[in-house]
């Protein structure tokens, strides 16, 4: 009896870095959680590692799909509702290809776009989501500027694993993945757009890189998109430590240039708002991690 003992408790010791990136046994274990802002940024971000865990569930923040009927319009469907429900089904056929069930994909369906206008009912969903799912690791976006959506997403998901570890529970350890292509969102590489730190490198061989390139053409919808996001390297770091009441890279944000978009201000405001709801007693702390 002593030596199964012995193995659970050695595997219980490996690092979250070893256990998510390893193979075999070192990730047969691991219960993981990616959260992503819109449905297919797990799949640009993410899609083969996601392939290469045997216990992961999706969280979409938003729907994909705005309030505004232009990209809806421009994809072909007659409202944002018919085209959210077209982005879910292309997404659950990707996810698929990964081996990640329909239920073991969860759907807040925020309007895209408007994420940063709920920061605090977000955060407690997201909080309540990994209580319920018990994941002991994270991954998720990084904080930016470069898509209001996933800055929402790094924002609430930081500050979700801080009201777990206020209210007595071990949160989960969080990595972030890079989504972005590069600074100027032309080059074929994902790069972390902020200050880097560590980065982990999955390279993708020739199998790994058809099952992505399947996973992408699941998303008819996308395709402008998805043309210009890398569909290999996948490149992951553990988590920086964020104020989000300052900006997250030097300059404007990237999102600025788009008029649906919040202006920096208007950022800070939502994310200094959503710090003192749901931290009332550290009210000259922003820091959400």
């Amino acid at each position: 009896m002593t030596e199964p003992i012995k193995n659970v408790r050695r595997r219980r010791s490996r690092s979250a870095h070893a256990r998510l990136f390893g193979t075999g046994d070192l990730n047969a274990t691991t219960r993981c959680a990616v959260i992503v802002a819109h449905p297919a940024d797990e799949i640009v971000g993410a899609g083969c590692l996601i392939s290469k865990l045997t216990d992961v569930t999706i969280l979409h923040v938003t729907n994909g799909a705005p309030h505004e009927p232009d990209d809806a319009l421009n994809a072909g469907h007659v409202n944002s509702s018919e085209y959210a429900s077209v982005r879910r089904r292309e997404c659950l056929a990707a996810l698929a290809i990964a081996n990640v069930p329909e239920i073991r994909v969860v759907e807040l369906s925020f309007p895209d776009h408007l994420a940063s206008l709920h920061l605090t009912d977000l955060t407690r969903r997201i909080a309540a989501f990994l209580q319920h799912s018990g994941a002991d690791i994270v991954v998720t976006h990084p904080y930016e500027g470069g898509h209001p959506d996933h800055d929402a997403t790094a924002f609430a998901t930081h500050s979700a694993l801080r009201l777990l570890k206020e209210n007595g529970l071990r949160p989960p350890v969080l990595f972030e993945m890079a989504l972005h292509p590069s600074s100027d969102f032309k080059a074929k590489l994902p790069e972390f757009l902020g200050s880097d730190g560590e980065t982990t490198t999955l390279l993708l061989d020739e199998r790994s890189l058809e099952l992505k390139r399947r996973m992408f053409d699941c998303f008819e919808t996308q395709r402008e998109s998805l043309a210009i996001s890398p569909i290999g390297p996948e490149r992951f770091r553990k988590h920086l430590v964020y104020d989000f009441a300052a900006p997250p890279t030097e300059g404007r944000p990237h999102y600025e240039n788009f008029d649906w978009a919040p202006s920096w201000k208007e950022w800070q405001s939502l994310a200094r708002r959503a710090l003192e709801d749901l931290f009332p007693h550290q009210r000259a702390g922003m820091t959400a991690s």
